[in-house]
């Protein structure tokens, strides 16, 4: 027979005399919470809001565009760095890289949709190219990294490696293929 550990612990045993119905009077009734008002920090080039611990989102960051990370348009966050500015805040340090289009140099503004998840780089728009310009920056950077990295598989000790221009494509196999057909007289089809 198995049996469980016995507490012996005096406010276990008292409250095991008292009625059910008391303890859970006492569990629905909460006491009112002060929330306490937000801090405004400088959080790299943008502005770290925190509500404490009685917000379901307890952090909000703040950019200079006046756009939070919530992505709620209306933010209470983007209100609450507006009153510390004008309180005289410190004002959060300018990006350090330029927000000029690689390809054009026009301004670039922030579009998170197309934020990568690999490289974590942010997603952006050209005001003068749009998305088709962002798109060009990043296919032309892909192709850099092709070019100085060949290896599909790269090389180890005793294994020479597997470099992209080695592997065939299936037209190529299949042209393959059809010329050893017809030099052996083979027929797939009879």
């Amino acid at each position: 027979m198995k049996t469980g550990h016995v507490l012996n612990d005096t406010n276990i045993t008292e409250l095991r005399r008292v009625p059910k119905s008391t303890i859970l009077r006492k569990q629905l009734i909460r006491e009112e919470t002060r929330k306490s008002t937000p801090t405004v920090t400088i959080y790299g080039c943008q502005y770290l809001v925190d509500f404490d611990s009685g917000y379901d989102q307890r952090f909000h960051r703040v950019n200079k565009n006046k756009e939070c990370d919530c992505g709620a348009a209306y933010c209470e966050a983007i209100e609450i760095v507006r009153q510390y500015l004008q309180a005289g805040g410190v004002r959060a340090p300018d990006p350090a890289t330029a927000f000029a289009c690689p390809i054009c140099g026009s301004k670039i503004y922030r579009d998170p949709i197309w934020d990568s998840r690999t490289s974590k780089e942010p997603g952006w728009r050209c005001a003068r190219g749009g998305l088709g310009h962002f798109l060009q920056a990043r296919s032309d950077r892909i192709r850099k990294q092709f070019a100085e990295h060949p290896w599909l598989i790269p090389p180890a000790p005793g294994y020479p490696g597997v470099r992209r221009d080695e592997v065939l494509t299936s037209t190529e196999c299949e042209a393959i293929q059809r010329k050893v057909y017809l030099e052996s007289g083979y027929d797939p089809t009879a």
